[in-house]
């Protein structure tokens, strides 16, 4: 791109951003829509390890269409919120109990630990409805279908000189999902997903699509209280153990360190990993609490060894990409049974809890690893068990915890740490965490740098301070370092991360935040040698972020962050900045656009940004290389039950000569365009 026109460009969006500085007062608090855009953007970074988010995300867009009764919520309601944190849902519940039920949201700040902010996001999912006149619960039906595309075709779709493409199926990605729901006594669920190259309802998928995933669970006033039967997901402790979908990550807005979410629920996510398939159950009786449950679950594995039958003998690796579109990806289809089966028993007494827990794994075929100096310690065989045991402490305004566990490797792991708020402008939360190399984990997702809760020792920081009436500073310093040599390094790493952030609130529906990040940690040299060593490599973000709720009718965003990444002699700085505009002309319609242009040397400079999508869709693009993004999403509701979502997107590379993706995944030229529409029908 010739350099008058990028001047241009850098013009036109350095006058969006200081337009859009130039602000008006209102008083509208932040609706749910912002609060969940918040919170998935405040973990983008995270999930370089593609972290399965949906499901924390999900239970936000759902109490966004079905508030909770505020003065019937349970503990574990409340924490399927995921921002409150054990101190306030403990003060929350202790208010009620000692003052009765809560008829607005104006006495949410007389608890403590309560402030303005949490009020308001609290009240975007509740509603304040005395017990006694609470309706009579009915039948709620929803049916969910998304249709996805590229525009252009990747290579696995070009037909090579024999007329066969590499993807053997189509080219949308399809989705179909039934839910149905009496209170929270009965739900069932129905999900049916084909990825864009898979086949559908012909070859190897001549029964429709490519992945179904189903679940029934029930609740009793017995001592049996729930009985989940299909795919369901588990947590407990702290995570070292079993702990499906998404655990905690780092974040400059979370000082909630502790994991939210126990117990066992059915899942609907098209994440095709990460979930147990079988049955679950829950009962409870005084101060006693236990889940016992069972999966046996097909999965997909690499076959490294197999018999003059073609009868796999062993596998080497653990597939995790659901894919199923070519030769190579169908081979390893359900080539792996996994049995899986545990049990969490709890008890509890006021504000102390403690539990044991449980977890034994066995593989229907030996995981033989190829053996390298990092993964030495890594769990190998056909059968692994984790043993735990863990408590929670909470007091007013403090709360300590912690999970001690050993693998049957005899490796050993322990995380915990507190959580407190001395008062309402101040909060602080310290972890510590250390997994032996040889702790080999069956499902855990503790609180750590990297997967797998192995091979790590670290302390954590979190900070949360209200200086003035209108500022608010957040952020937190982790230190960590590793006990072995990891596939990153030639030797133990060592590692500090630090992020600040404040923000700045002049009105209700004005925030700016500025954002720093900066990442210390040593990993292999570039250089070719005979003995390879490890040196340092930093990288720093710098965002500055300004979000203005001009009236009832707009919605204003506008960002640049810079990301500079240093190793060795290599020097990368990027640049990104957008501008999104927000449009609810009625009830029934919301439109939503942002123009992004993004400047980056490569890949390790890239900068992360969420982005608004359809219904139940997440997208957390990495930004890289020089280009332009744009996109407009918008909602219509047909009627109180239909309610349509779409978006088009594309992304345009400024370099005639970028290429788009690699391998089946190519496409020839610059530019990407997406395109989504999600149709919503709710009885």
């Amino acid at each position: 791109m010739d350099s008058p026109q990028k001047n241009t460009i850098i013009v036109l969006l350095v006058i969006i951003l200081t337009t859009h500085f130039q602000l008006v007062s209102a008083q509208k608090s932040e609706n749910s829509t912002n609060i969940i855009e918040r919170i998935g953007e405040a973990y983008a970074e995270s999930l370089e390890d593609d972290a399965d988010l949906s499901t924390l995300l999900e239970d936000l867009v759902f109490f966004s269409d079905n508030p909770l009764n505020i003065n019937t919520a349970t503990r574990t309601d409340l924490e399927r919120l995921h921002f409150l944190s054990t101190i306030q849902i403990e003060n929350l519940l202790s208010y009620i109990r000692n003052y009765g039920q809560l008829y607005s949201s104006f006495e949410l700040v007389a608890i403590d630990g309560f402030d303005t902010q949490t009020a308001a996001d609290l009240s975007a999912f509740v509603v304040f409805t005395p017990t006694e006149a609470e309706s009579k619960s009915y039948w709620q039906h929803t049916i969910d279908s998304r249709y996805r595309q590229s525009v252009e075709t990747k290579a696995g779709f070009i037909e090579n000189e024999s007329g066969e493409a590499k993807f053997k199926g189509i080219k949308p990605a399809l989705l179909l999902k039934y839910k149905a729901s009496k209170g929270n006594k009965l739900e069932y669920a129905f999900t049916a997903e084909n990825d864009e190259g898979e086949e559908f309802f012909k070859g190897n998928n001549a029964k429709g699509f490519d992945f179904y995933s189903a679940y029934l669970a029930i609740k009793f006033n017995t001592i049996l209280k729930e009985v989940i039967v299909g795919d369901y997901q588990v947590k407990s402790g702290l995570g070292l153990v079993t702990w499906s979908g998404f655990g905690k990550r780092k974040s400059a807005q979370e000082i909630n360190i502790r994991p939210l979410g126990q117990g066992i629920r059915g899942v609907s996510s098209t994440n095709e990993n990460g979930f147990m398939r079988g049955a679950a159950f829950r009962f409870e009786k005084g101060a006693f609490n236990l889940i016992s449950y069972y999966s046996y679950n097909p999965t997909d594995a690499t076959v490294s060894k197999s018999d003059s039958l073609g009868n796999a003998l062993q596998i080497s690796a653990l597939q995790q990409s659901g894919y199923h579109r070519t030769e190579s990806e169908l081979s390893n289809r359900n080539s792996l049974t996994v049995q899986t089966a545990g049990m969490h028993l709890r008890y509890n007494l006021n504000r102390f809890s403690a539990g044991l827990n449980y977890a034994y794994q066995h593989f229907n075929l030996p995981l033989i690893l190829t053996h390298k100096a990092y993964n030495r310690y890594y769990f190998e065989g056909k059968e692994n068990y984790n043993i735990s045991t863990d408590f929670l402490w909470a007091f007013n305004r403090v709360n300590f915890f912690g999970e001690a566990g050993m693998s049957r490797s005899k490796g050993k792991a322990f995380v915990g740490g507190m959580e407190a708020q001395p008062s309402n402008d101040f909060s602080f939360s310290l972890l510590y965490r250390n997994y032996a190399p040889d702790f080999q984990t069956i499902n855990g997702q503790a609180f750590s740098e990297t997967s797998g809760n192995r091979n790590e020792e670290g302390w954590y920081a979190g900070w949360s301070v209200l200086p003035f009436g209108k500022v608010k500073i957040t952020g937190y310093a982790d230190f960590y370092r590793s006990h072995w040599l990891k596939y990153t390094s030639a030797s133990p790493s060592n590692g500090f991360d630090f992020a600040l952030q404040t923000t700045y609130t002049p009105a209700r529906n004005i925030e700016f935040y500025l954002k720093l990040k900066h990442e210390n940690n040593t990993e292999k040299s570039s250089h070719e040698a005979l003995l390879r060593y490890d040196t340092k490599r930093t990288i720093q973000r710098l965002r500055l972020n300004a979000d203005w709720k001009v009236n009832e009718l707009f919605d204003a965003k506008a960002r640049a962050e810079f990301s500079r990444y240093q190793k060795e002699e290599t020097n990368e700085n990027g640049l990104l900045l957008f501008a999104d505009l927000a449009v609810h002309p009625g009830s029934k319609l919301k439109i939503h656009t942002r123009f992004s242009w993004f400047d980056t040397p490569g890949y390790n400079s890239r900068i992360y940004a969420y982005e608004n999508d359809v219904l139940h869709y997440f997208y957390i693009p990495a930004f890289y290389s020089e280009g332009l993004r744009y996109y407009i999403n918008l909602s219509y509701a047909l009627n109180s039950h239909f309610k349509i979502y779409m978006k088009l997107s594309q992304t345009h590379y400024l370099d005639d000569e970028f290429t788009i993706g690699t391998g089946t995944s190519h496409i020839e030229g610059n530019k990407k365009t997406d395109f989504k529409i999600h149709i919503r029908y709710r009885l």
